[in-house]
């Protein structure tokens, strides 16, 4: 993992300006995959999602990231100069092809192998561009031990999977948590939590008459259109006091329940808001 996290974070952080960085990816993570920490080299980048289990032989990972498209590149160009660094860096066995398209445009894929003190690794990058936006999804795993299918599988969803919310800004990721669900803290100690929870839709089921109010004191209930899709926003109060805010909805094949929870005493947190329909929101990454 240190070494896929340093890898993917010194090709972002040099030719991609922290503003322009998008605000979540879409992809989808096999089940027995859980939502790792980010480590200390990626705490610059708010887009950015790690997953990782163990299986026979040691560690593997998977990693996610949307941002902008670096000024002046086609994706060929940044592909060749992410070979280019690669190589010039030590990276064994680097091989650069095209690979099926993502989202309907054009992708690449790029493997190598890194041997350092801590880690002995083989990764697997896929790149494309959509709306917009540079879409990186990678795979890593140990030198000589057998590549996971389901893990390769996921990067063929990078663009099109579940919608994985970038962090708001100051907030952390709680992990290790289920691979396509996603809960974050303001910190610590904080009782201010956004959590998202995503499943295969049902049919018959309507996600936007998921919540239940089990209690609580509801203030404001509606629907409202958002992006391509229909979906319910709730503001109440809980039995212990806290201010509830939810959203729930359905979309390409997944329902969404997203709920952010803070004191009554708190002011809202933007960043926390527009987790509530990044999901929904047509953004420039689709």
């Amino acid at each position: 993992m240190p070494g896929l996290l340093r890898s993917v974070a010194t090709l972002l952080l040099a030719v991609l300006p922290l503003a322009a960085r998008a605000e979540g990816v879409d992809i989808t993570v096999p089940d027995h995959y859980l939502v790792d920490a980010p480590g200390p080299s990626t705490r610059t980048l708010p887009v950015y999602r790690v997953w990782g289990r163990h299986l026979e032989g040691g560690r593997h990972s998977i990693v996610a990231s949307a941002s902008a498209v670096p000024a002046g590149q086609t994706l060929g160009q940044y592909v060749d100069a992410t070979v280019a660094g690669l190589t010039a860096g030590g990276a064994l066995d680097v091989v650069r092809s095209e690979a099926p398209p993502l989202c309907g445009a054009p992708s690449y894929q790029v493997t190598y192998a890194r041997k350092a003190p801590s880690y002995q690794l083989t990764f697997v990058f896929r790149y494309t561009l959509a709306g917009g936006r540079l879409l990186i999804a990678s795979y890593a795993h140990p030198i000589g031990t057998p590549a996971d299918p389901t893990a390769l599988a996921a990067l063929d969803t990078l663009c099109s999977g579940v919608h994985q919310p970038g962090t708001p800004q100051g907030w952390s990721i709680e992990a290790p948590y289920p691979p396509n669900r996603s809960a974050w803290r303001a910190s610590p100690e904080s009782r201010s939590l956004v959590a998202q929870v995503v499943g295969p839709t049902q049919a018959g089921r309507d996600a936007a008459d998921l919540y239940d109010a089990h209690g609580a004191t509801v203030t404001s209930d509606r629907r409202d259109s958002c992006g391509a899709t229909t979906i319910r926003r709730v503001t109440a109060t809980l039995d212990d006091g806290r201010t509830q805010e939810f959203a729930s909805g359905t979309l390409r094949g997944y329902d969404y329940v997203v709920a952010y929870v803070r004191p009554a005493s708190a002011p809202a947190d933007p960043g926390a808001i527009a987790t509530l329909t990044s999901f929904c929101t047509e953004t420039a990454l689709r």
